[in-house]
């Protein structure tokens, strides 16, 4: 069964966030003005509409940070230009805790409750909002604070900081900021338009920031993670014209001789998964990052992909070089 939204019409913030990420209507089939005439007799764009399949949840994600949720209105544009069945994107708006689909207050502060967090106290911290502050996505407003609300999250990637809480503010821009530890007074000041500093994320420092025996966590916490020029100053983008010049053959070996394995857990051979891939002959091969810290106690992407995110570039431009990715 399909899902329609024939009735459901953007709004025009609806359409400059859309707009921000897929660009303008090109035409009538995609969510443009109607006009008359053969344009309106015949679709010679579907195929270019559909290899922009990747965009969907981009496209998603800018609405609900523009206007605080995903309307009917704001999911048929999206689903016009990209040529995706409304069925599809609704599955992907409704899979993410962070998308909503029915109208959310512009400011939400979402308290993560989960294993770790628990540990630190979040069930007795969402209990102590329910009592002072309602409900969760209870909309309040006052004269004095801008309409806002609360919610229980999943986990935030923060176990290390728990209780952790994430504060988004729809907008243009947009505000979002993790933190933590959090307390009841410091949500209650939140949820009443309490601003927060954009450099706070400066205090989940690295314990052994800068001892000489790292390697891994060597840069993090030392070198500007924002700064590509710090980063090659720092011995980055070394290792690639190495690989280059080994050629990708050569490379899987050395990985192989390493014993480099997977960070999953599984601890999977990492030469073994690159060798499977480029003996594939279908094309075009991909390689993903998957930067999902959503593992209950574990931080460890988050450390490398905020602290050092140049050096998962490189390892993913070696990656898709040894593996044949496109």
């Amino acid at each position: 069964m399909d899902i329609h939204l024939h009735d459901a019409r953007p709004t025009d913030e609806e359409r400059a966030a859309v707009a921000a990420v897929l660009g303008s209507p090109a035409s009538a089939w995609e969510g443009g003005p109607r006009t008359t005439g053969p344009e309106m007799n015949t679709a010679t764009d579907g195929r270019a509409r559909r290899e922009r399949r990747h965009l969907l949840l981009p496209a998603l994600q800018a609405l609900q940070a523009r206007v605080g949720w995903v309307s009917d209105g704001g999911m048929r544009l999206v689903c016009e230009q990209l040529g995706v069945p409304p069925a599809e994107a609704w599955a992907v708006a409704t899979f993410y805790a962070l998308l909503a689909t029915s109208p959310r207050p512009r400011r939400v502060v979402h308290v993560c409750d989960d294993i770790r967090c628990r540990a630190h106290g979040a069930a007795e911290l969402c209990r102590q909002l329910a009592h002072e502050c309602g409900p969760e996505l209870a909309h309040r407003h006052d004269p004095e604070s801008p309409r806002a609300c609360w919610m229980r999250s999943p986990c935030l990637g923060l176990c290390d900081h728990g209780p952790a809480a994430l504060l988004t503010e729809a907008g243009d821009p947009p505000i979002e900021r993790l933190l933590g530890p959090v307390t009841a007074e410091s949500v209650r000041a939140l949820l009443a338009g309490g601003e927060v500093s954009p450099d706070a994320a400066a205090r989940f420092a690295l314990p052994q920031r800068g001892e000489a025996g790292l390697v891994l966590l060597r840069r993090v916490g030392v070198v500007d993670p924002a700064s590509l020029e710090a980063y090659v100053a720092a011995g980055g983008y070394r290792a690639l014209p190495r690989a280059l010049a080994m050629g990708p053959e050569a490379v899987i070996a050395e990985v192989e001789a390493a014993g480099l394995v997977g960070r999953g857990g599984a601890a999977f051979p990492t030469a073994r998964k690159w060798a499977a891939v480029r003996a594939q002959t279908a094309a075009p091969r991909h390689l993903v990052c998957n930067a999902d810290e959503s593992e209950p106690g574990t931080f460890k992407d988050r450390v490398l992909l905020t602290g050092d995110p140049f050096a998962v570039v490189e390892s993913m431009t070696i990656a898709g070089f040894a593996a044949g990715c496109a």
